[in-house]
């Protein structure tokens, strides 16, 4: 695992190094959350007892799936798909154009790849085999963790340069779009397309509950109190008070 790291950093540095004062902020960024989505799938394997090969698998997919992040930032100078690219897809075509991988098994290779492509879709195919599947729910839920602890100190007293961690989104302080809200209300995981404003992404962030797939993540969403500080950054009004509760029985199921 030590040289994979080393591979990974490898790649990043000429992004690091290459990148204007104003860009290094945002692309260190993605390091740091790369290797700690990575730590995170740590805690996971090690609650699930996983098998070695399938815990080395979902690790290497955790701390390579942002891959695409970095020649995704490069060419469009943000982190927002839906202005730019799919950086799951452009992730995993670009482990493969660089051969970050290749000296991995094919098998195994192939299953890092998928959850590579697949780890930002809002929802996965019901199709997938259990290999891939246990593998990019253990990435999703390691990622979701990790971004809220990245996006709530941007979403606390928003300051003019938070824009690419917060892709573009205002604050407008009372206002919630209902499809949004409607997601949370009916306990399931909000749409990025959707959003409009900073408090949409506080409802979405918050929507993610709904979506952690093992015990681990859930117990880390109360214990690092994520729901609290999201919770209080919203506007206060019943209709918000009154998502707080089926989201903390979610998180304690």
């Amino acid at each position: 695992m030590t040289h994979l790291k080393e591979i990974f950093s490898r790649f990043v540095s000429p992004y690091l190094q290459n990148a204007t004062d104003r860009e290094r902020p945002d692309i260190q960024l993605k390091i740091d959350h790369s290797f700690d989505v990575f730590e995170n799938s740590r805690n996971i394997c090690e609650s699930l007892s996983l098998p070695a090969e399938r815990t080395e698998t979902a690790q290497i997919a955790a701390l390579y799936h942002d891959t695409g992040r970095f020649p995704q930032y490069k060419a469009y100078g943000t982190f927002k798909d839906s202005e730019s690219c799919n950086h799951g897809t452009l992730g995993a075509r670009t482990v493969l154009k660089y051969a970050l991988l290749n000296e991995l098994p094919r098998k195994q290779r192939n299953t890092i790849l998928g959850a590579i492509a697949l780890h930002n879709r809002n929802a996965l195919p019901s199709f997938l085999s259990d290999e891939l599947r246990i593998c990019t729910e253990i990435v999703r839920d390691s990622d979701k963790i990790d971004i809220i602890k990245v996006l709530i100190p941007h979403l606390t007293g928003v300051l003019p340069g938070n824009e690419v961690p917060l892709m573009g989104l205002k604050e407008k302080p009372e206002e919630i779009t209902p499809a949004i809200l409607q997601s949370v209300k009916e306990g399931r995981q909000g749409a990025y397309q959707a959003m409009k404003c900073l408090n949409d992404f506080r409802l979405l962030l918050l929507s993610w509950a709904y979506d952690l797939n093992f015990e681990w993540s859930r117990k880390e969403m109360i214990k690092r109190g994520y729901v609290e500080t999201l919770m209080s950054q919203l506007p206060d009004t019943d209709q918000i008070h009154a998502l707080r509760n089926p989201i903390i029985e979610q998180l304690n199921s």
